[in-house]
């Protein structure tokens, strides 16, 4: 079997289903930013070209070139599949159909014929070719060639298309026709019967207005995102592009950028784009030709419309209209006007203007009128008197000028009327050098600019011109466009009461410019402070002190120039260096250029009279003479000329008698003038010739004494500003390079290059599809269209009615970081039913197509559209990554149904969540649809479920989608991720689970179905890179060597470009807890480097020439902290004009040579080697949520990119923590969870954790070992019958035995912790299980334990007082009670720790699990008392306890012995009831860190330092640990037992 492949299945739709739209191929275009502009985002493009005849048209089936036939039982037999056949000349209709065939086994299909075409062939039965040498690899790039070949053509094509649809529009004589961009232009372009029907309705757009946070395009049919306006000149969003300048400064030479052609472009910016002001004429592809009151299609005009020929085309049909006069009467006119020189190959030519052949000739017409419709100058029919015919000095003015009665009634009155016009005489004849047009220019602009073409009522929206009766949109005042005869608009003094806020406001005028006036257009201020504006390009700081005068857009500030008050400036800077002038009186800023092909310290000397050759001189040979500075008049700035000579005598200086440049680093004034009197250690080296010491210009060189000179020095006036862009020239490299060699071994990302095609056209090729595509049919090889969606016809000759569509896709950004695959539908759908008419499909991947515009058409389902109905768009959003769920809904609607084209440009942001059904509907939605709001709005609408459709889902249909994808319409099918084809029965090759193209766990995305089906991207993990995820990103490792850690970071990676603007890609990370470095992964290479954090920088990287591949390992520490100006400059100079302030920023890296950076509000400045600052635009505007702030308890929200987030972070107030600062660590609530659940690494071995965790665990099980030996020997000691028969006894027999328990359930706790953190356990009911009741226990055991010890201090408290007369079987008895009654009190009031507490899962945390109590606000204040209460109380009881006793006993002796000293029986005393204050004092001190912490910090500020509230944790169960140390050992009765127990315990082991 023979196999042709190629490319042709990009085929699609060649069922017979639609006879006027069949066998289309998709042009899918990306068109990329302008390096040369800054512009930020792609434009993508999908585009249907089609067969699009008209109905009437007659279609024949014709077969070409067919290799083989076969028939799908042949192909199913031979084991042939759908995706071998994605690689033949088939059609993807007839692919997909055998997909369905092999799925279903039908046999019905058995017998399909199928034809595999002929190498360049293709279709249904073979029948087309593009007739090219070479297949097709992309079709989008095929007619990008196609229409970039036409640029040859201008001047030389007839392009001419029309719009059909405006019943009864007569624009001319025939082949004149409308344009669609006539409609609405301000100028009746429909004249004849209908007049004037082109403006009707078009008095609605001056009226319309826009919301707030968008801008109006200036002819009020659009309006678009505040964001889009001046985004990019390429991309015009408004249909009459005013939201783009006309004009931009391409350089700063003040050259005006060129006008955007489009003789060779296909896209948005010509074919959906209007001309910009009103009554331009336009050429039919997006170009206009320049309104001016003179022009008219009569006269020649080579220039006008030279990319389709319109105006050229019209003219010789206005002239060959003449032809209905009577042939003797079109000889007079053809004669007398010149016709011979228009019309080639006409029924006659100049040889018969003969004055002799003309007296022959009887006209029998008195007037005769040309043109023959009133379109001279756009208003005027000229008559012409055949009397004057033969008078040399009349025979080519006009008798009298005519015009509709309803147009121009501000003229003269009228004398005369001749076939239902209006005629007055004519203007003056003053000589024959004067045109016509010329004299009739005052009356054009009569007419266009006085009275209304539509009658208006007064609105608020609207300003009236007095004298020139006509009504206009405000916002056409101060627009620098002339709209009122009299100059009202542009003269009108109050327009910045207009109230609108999008106006420019002149600073020293009370004048607001309209927005379009922004920049260089017209208006300007006075001072045209509205040029800087709009030119980002501007950058100052590159333009001072270079001693190059006359930047247009550095205005002077307080008479401060870019060139005053240098003299802190060195003449060698980056923006010095190789601009092809001497800076330096030496020349060192033009040594060793990279783009000089010299030795170094070698000066490039050009060749007199050569374009490109040049010689190379070393410096060593360059010499002058010293000059006479004393006595030089420098007044009326006289230069002094400097006397400089090449001399290569190597003996010429052996006296010292002259200044060799190159044995001074640094040549300076003294050194020129000999002045050995001034020290000229100078710590700056200024540029000398700004103390007006000159090279004499031009400085020649015979270099080898053959007369071939050279210049070594350019012309000092004609220096010309050059465009400086940021330079990281002389920075040096930081940190140093290390292992740059060790990773050249990785390959480079090569990007297979395209090969262009070779596109053979010519004149007749392009004229015969006007702006479509040609391609051939049959063996015959027959023209064929294919032709766009704007164009429709057997020769793409009409213009079709439609919606262009530009939509740009945003997502809101999520707390999660969120990898987003959608598929947006499109829908044009019938207000009153919802029937969805046509359709297309984004395929959006978020962190791919954030930043691009995404241009589609939509077509009505009528040609011309149905005016019974109304149309809006819907636009459903499906995720689709792990499946078909439908997200949200957006709602636009079509304004001005009247207009041919309906341009909508508007941004879609999509929700961090998805759209949930409404409950309460004003809708009904029935059985089969659930009701929802459009995002954005309260607006209700039914989505319906599969198999139904309509307003309220009460329509049925049948549908053929492939199992496992959605059914949204009869014919709309949702395809998984790894299908396509119109029903979703075709597999994409790769991206298969067995087939997966993307390695290191890459998510392979299929994409372009319709354009290419190999195509797929890998969306790579952070570390790695490549178009297949094969390459290791570059790392980053950040070490911090500061005192504070932050959480997170933000890193401003700076990259350098010689030929735009700097590009800075900022990104932020999160620091883990537990350490205290981080790694940063990169694919770009950069220049700088900077770290942000807590509102401070740090110069962490520095790369003077970026390198593609390297391994970094970097410190953050307070050496290269950028600090603020402000600490280096006093307020007099902070409060200089931005032009003077700038002029001092050398200091701070002069006069501190430790430092490496610095900034203010505008720039970040950089420290080179030479210790000069290079300063650039730095924006410090911080990356906030947007208003989306998801942080709880203050935290403040920031997301990784301001423009097209994925993921946001919050940083937390003090005492908060978690993914959202949903956490707190306050007081007495602060549990073990909180102080140490972030040192616990989930997914991580025991082994491979952290040093704390595995210490702090060692520490609980010697505790638990210890608690179990304690509590053991304590109960056995407190068991003996004779210790029970007091309270005492049995409170620390209880509480010996509650330690035990105490401890065990600690460990518990710790272990519970330590596992769940570590994600062995995941099950969430024992989880919640052990929440609950693991941290009430201990609390509660905690408590009871302190209580008893309170009890203990009670009870021998009162022994001591009462003495004899303490009563030990009352003690027990009251003991039995107390010990009960305490535990059910402190159980019920810790009741509300179980009840407020639940787990929650963070799981853009490391996906941790965390026991949390959320208590109300009387909750917390009762939970605060409550806990302060169980620990104060007994702690005051121990202190009281101690006093007591101590006074007490102290008391007795002093009685007994009232003769001894005091001191010596309280010392007694206090040895003999030691054990009696040794215990509360030990509990005492075990309470006090506890309570400094508790009291002091009120909460844990950082869980990176846990440190002090882990030990004031664990100190909390030291006393259940110590009952032995506390009780027993001071005491002689329980130290006793306890030997006891000892000796029996030694006794039963021996």
């Amino acid at each position: 079997m023979i196999i042709i492949k190629s490319n042709a299945s990009l085929l699609y739709n060649t069922n017979d289903n639609s006879k006027t739209v069949f066998d289309c191929f998709d042009s899918y275009i990306i068109d990329d930013r302008n390096p040369k502009e800054n512009v930020s985002f792609q434009t993508n493009y999908l585009i249907p070209y089609c067969r699009r005849p008209l109905s009437t048209d007659h279609i024949n089936k014709i077969q070409g070139y067919i290799e083989n036939t076969y028939t799908f039982k042949n192909l199913s037999l031979q084991g042939i599949t759908s995706e071998n056949l994605l690689q033949w000349s088939i059609s993807l209709d007839i692919i997909e159909q055998y997909s369905i065939y092999l799925i279903k086994n039908d046999t019905k299909f058995d017998e399909f014929i199928f034809n595999n075409c002929s190498s360049l062939w293709f279709g249904s039965n073979c029948q087309y070719t593009f007739n090219l040498s070479m297949p097709i690899e992309s079709f989008g790039d095929f007619v990008n060639y196609s229409f970039n070949a036409r640029e040859q053509y201008e001047r030389k094509i007839l392009i001419h298309t029309c719009y059909p649809h405006l019943s009864g529009c007569y624009r001319g004589p025939e082949p004149m026709c409308l344009d669609w961009r006539e409609i609405c232009d301000g100028k009746i372009d429909c004249i004849g019967d209908n007049f004037g029907i082109d403006e009707e309705y078009c008095n609605e757009l001056e009226i319309y207005e826009c919301k707030e946070d968008e801008y109006r395009c200036h002819n009020g049919a659009q309006c678009i995102p505040r964001e889009f306006f001046r985004d990019g000149r390429p991309s015009k969003d408004c249909l009459d592009g005013t939201d783009e300048a006309e004009y931009f400064r391409a350089s700063a030479s003040s050259n005006m950028a060129p006008f955007l052609t489009c003789i060779d472009s296909m896209l948005f910016r010509c074919e959906e784009t209007t001309c910009r002001e009103p009554q331009e004429f336009s050429c039919g592809d997006g170009s206009c030709f320049m309104f001016h009151p003179s022009f008219n299609l009569i006269n020649y005009n080579p220039d006008a419309c030279a990319s389709t020929g319109r105006v050229a085309y019209y003219r010789q049909a206005i002239y060959k209209s003449a032809k209905r006069y009577p042939n003797d009467c079109y000889l007079i006119l053809f004669c007398k006007l010149g016709f011979y020189d228009i019309l080639q190959n006409d029924t006659y030519n100049i040889t018969d203007c003969s004055y002799e052949n003309l007296s022959s000739k009887n006209c029998t017409l008195e007037y005769l009128s040309f043109p023959l419709e009133p379109i001279f100058n756009g208003y005027f029919q000229p008559f012409y008197s055949t009397q004057y015919f033969n008078n040399p000095d009349y025979d080519k003015w006009p008798a009298y000028i005519c015009t509709n009665p309803r147009l121009c009634l501000y003229l003269p009155n009228v004398v005369k009327h001749m076939k239902g016009l209006d005629c007055r005489p004519h203007p003056g004849f003053l000589n024959h050098d004067q045109s016509l047009s010329s004299r009739l220019k005052e009356d054009t602009k009569i007419c266009a600019l006085m009275g209304n073409i539509n009658k208006y009522e007064s609105n608020s929206s609207l300003f009236y011109c007095k004298k020139s009766d006509k009504y206009i949109s405000k916002h056409r005042l101060i627009d620098g466009i002339l709209d009122c005869y009299y100059d009202e608009d542009e003269s009108y003094t109050h327009s910045c009461s207009l109230n609108d806020t999008q106006r420019f406001n002149c600073t020293p005028e009370t004048k607001c410019l309209s927005p379009i006036g922004i920049g260089i257009d017209k208006p300007q201020c006075e001072n045209t402070e509205d040029e800087k504006i709009d030119n980002d390009e501007t950058f100052i700081y590159t333009r001072l002190c270079n001693d190059i005068h006359h930047y247009e857009e550095l205005s002077r500030e307080d008479n401060e120039t870019d060139e005053t008050n240098c003299e802190w400036w060195p003449c060698h800077t980056p923006y010095t260096r190789c601009d092809n002038f001497f800076q330096c009186a030496n020349g060192i800023d033009e040594l060793n250029c990279p783009d000089v092909n010299c030795n170094i310290n070698e000066f490039k000397c050009e060749i007199i009279n050569s374009t490109n050759d040049y010689y190379c001189i070393p410096q060593e040979y360059i010499y002058e003479k010293s000059v006479d500075c004393i006595n030089h008049d420098f007044s009326d700035n006289n230069n002094l000329w400097r006397t400089i000579f090449y001399s290569n005598n190597l003996t010429i200086n052996i006296n010292q008698e002259y200044i060799s440049w190159k044995e001074k680093t640094c040549l300076t004034k003294n050194d020129i003038c000999d002045d050995s009197s001034t020290n000229d250690q100078q710590l700056i080296c200024n540029i000398v010739e700004k103390e007006n010491i000159c090279i004499n210009y031009p400085f020649s060189v015979d270099l080898y004494n053959n007369g071939t000179l050279c210049n070594i020095v350019k012309n000092h006036y004609f220096r010309y500003p050059k465009f400086y862009y940021f330079s990281t020239w002389n920075f040096g490299y930081f940190p140093t390079i290390i292992n740059e060699t060790s990773l050249t071994s990785q390959q480079f990302i090569h990007i297979k290059p395209k090969k262009p095609l070779e596109i053979n056209t010519n004149v007749e090729l392009i004229e015969y599809c006007n702006r479509g595509i040609v391609i051939y049919e049959g063996k015959s090889y027959e023209k064929k269209c294919l032709c766009p969606p704007n164009y429709f016809g057997d020769r793409c000759q009409w213009q079709n009615q439609r919606i262009s569509l530009t939509l740009q896709i945003r997502p809101v950004g999520s707390h999660e970081y969120k990898l987003s695959i959608y598929d947006i539908f499109i829908y044009l759908i019938d207000n009153e039913n919802q029937i969805i008419h046509n359709y297309e499909v984004i395929n959006y991947i978020s962190s791919i197509n954030c930043n691009t515009k995404y241009n589609r058409y939509l077509l009505y389902p009528d040609q011309p559209k149905n005016v019974n109905y109304t149309y809006s768009i819907r636009i459903d959003i499906y995720e689709k990554l792990a499946s078909l769920n439908y997200y949200g809904s957006r709602n636009l609607s079509i304004p001005f149904p009247f207009l041919p084209v309906n341009r909508i440009s508007t941004q879609i942001r999509i929700p961090s969540e998805k759209s949930q059904p409404l409950t309460n509907c004003s809708i009904r939605c029935g059985n089969h649809g659930q009701c929802f709001n459009y995002i954005d709005t309260t607006n209700e609408f039914c989505l319906c479920n599969q198999g139904y459709s309509g307003r309220f889902c009460n329509i049925t249909y049948q549908h053929s989608c492939s199992s496992g994808s959605t059914a949204l319409n009869t014919s709309i099918c949702l395809c998984p991720l790894n299908k396509f084809g119109s029903k979703c029965y075709l597999q994409h090759k790769y991206c298969q689970s067995n087939n997966n193209s993307c390695q290191n766990n890459g998510l392979c995305i299929p994409y372009n179905y319709h354009t290419n089906h190999d195509d797929f991207i890998c969306l790579c993990p952070e570390n790695f890179m490549g178009s297949h995820c094969e390459y290791q990103s570059n790392r980053i490792n950040i070490h911090f060597k500061i005192d504070s850690i932050p959480s997170l970071i933000f890193a401003h990676y700076i990259i350098s470009h010689h030929d735009k603007k700097h590009e800075r890609i900022t990104m932020f990370k999160k620091i883990p807890f537990d350490q205290y470095s981080i790694d940063l992964f990169y694919t770009i290479p950069f220049n700088l480097l900077f770290i942000e954090f807590e509102k401070n920088y740090y110069l962490t990287v520095l790369r003077e020439k970026s390198i593609r591949l390297e391994n970094i390992s970097t410190n953050i520490n307070q050496d290269y902290k950028c600090e603020d100006i402000k600490k280096f400059l006093n307020s007099t100079i902070l409060n200089y004009k931005n032009l003077r302030r700038l002029k001092y920023y050398q200091l701070p890296c002069i006069k501190n040579l430790k430092l490496k950076c610095f900034y203010d509000d505008k720039y970040m400045c950089v420290c080179d080697k030479n210790r000069y600052s290079n300063c650039f635009d730095f924006n410090h505007v911080p990356y906030g949520c947007q208003g989306n702030n998801y942080c709880e308890n203050n935290g403040t929200c920031f997301q990784n990119n301001i423009i097209c987030p994925s993921t946001s972070a919050c940083v937390c107030k003090k005492c908060y923590y978690g993914s959202k600062c949903q956490f707190n660590s306050v007081g007495f609530s602060t549990s073990l969870d909180v102080i140490f659940g972030y040192h616990i690494k989930p997914f991580i071995s025991f082994t491979k954790q952290s040093k704390a965790v595995k210490i702090t665990a060692s520490i609980t099980i010697l505790m638990l070992i210890f608690s179990i030996i304690n509590g053991v020997l304590s109960t056995l000691t407190f068991k003996n019958e004779s210790l029970l028969k007091v309270g005492c006894g049995i409170y620390l027999l209880t509480n010996s035995i509650i330690s035990i328990l105490t401890i065990t359930i600690f460990t518990i706790k710790y272990f519970q912790l330590i596992i769940f953190q570590m994600k062995t356990i995941t099950n969430t009911s024992f989880i919640n299980f052990s929440c609950i009741l693991t941290d009430v226990l201990l609390k509660i055991l905690l408590s009871f334990g302190d209580w008893l010890y309170a009890c203990v201090a009670i009870e021998r408290t009162l022994a001591a007082t009462q003495g004899i007369h303490f009563n030990p079987s009352k003690s027990k008895y009251i003991a039995k009670y107390v010990i009960p009654i305490i535990l059910c009190l402190i159980s019920i009031f810790y009741i509300h720790d179980p009840i407020s507490r639940r787990i929650l899962h963070d799981d853009d945390d490391e996906q941790r699990t965390w026991c949390i109590l959320e208590y109300s606000t009387n909750l917390k204040k009762y939970d605060k008392f409550i806990n302060l209460f169980h620990f104060l109380t007994p702690f005051i009881i121990n202190i009281l306890s101690a006093i007591c006793i101590t006074i007490q006993v102290f008391r007795i002796r002093v009685k007994t012995k009232k003769k001894s000293a005091y001191k010596k029986i309280l010392y007694s005393q206090i040895q003999q009831n030691k054990h009696l204050l040794i215990s509360p004092s030990i509990l005492i001190l075990l309470s006090i860190p506890r309570l400094i912490i508790s009291f002091l910090s009120g909460c844990m500020d950082s869980i990176r330092n846990p440190w002090l509230y882990l030990v004031g944790y664990y100190i909390s169960f030291i006393p259940p640990l110590l009952i032995i140390i506390l009780f027993i050992l001071p005491s002689r009765t329980y130290k006793q037992e306890f030997i006891s127990i000892i000796q029996k315990i030694n006794f039963f082991s021996k």
